[in-house]
């Protein structure tokens, strides 16, 4: 079983349109695990989406740096063994959590000088007009150009 973290967003808006990459995850994946590390406010939300196996309260407000906190974090999710992480947000500090948990392989979209923090960079999101498209694009492996038929929100 594959076991996916996902650094979702802080914004109402964009955690719902997330829930298309989940979607895409379990159509490569159906027996992986997704859990997503974000505000305690999301959790209502994220309980409602099937492909969410925990949602994980972010202790940290958005924008609060704390680096410590964000160690101390990604030690206890270590235990966890994740195989793979997404991180949505593109602040720096959004990737520092997977960074200090050893998660192997770590997606996201270029910004914020994340060189080394991510692994796995990609470098263009605005080829990708909506913020959906720009989510499950990162479900597909890099340099790969997919189309979508119809994107469900």
């Amino acid at each position: 079983m594959k076991k996916i973290l996902i650094i979702g967003p802080s914004w109402v808006g964009d955690m719902v349109m997330s829930q298309s990459l989940y979607r895409q995850l379990k159509i490569q994946s159906p027996n992986s695990q997704i859990d997503v590390l974000a505000p305690a406010w999301c959790k209502p939300l994220l309980t409602r989406m099937p492909e969410i196996h925990q949602a994980i309260d972010m202790p940290l407000s958005h924008g609060e740096f704390k680096l410590t906190q964000r160690y101390q974090i990604g030690k206890q999710l270590r235990s966890k063994q994740y195989d793979h992480a997404y991180v949505l947000p593109n602040s720096a500090k959004s990737s520092l959590i997977p960074f200090f948990a050893g998660i192997p392989i770590r997606t996201g979209w270029k910004g914020e000088s994340r060189y080394g923090l991510l692994n796995d960079i990609r470098l263009n999101k605005k080829s990708f007009t909506y913020m959906v498209e720009r989510y499950v694009a990162l479900a597909h492996l890099k340099g790969i150009c997919w189309i979508h038929q119809a994107l469900v929100v």
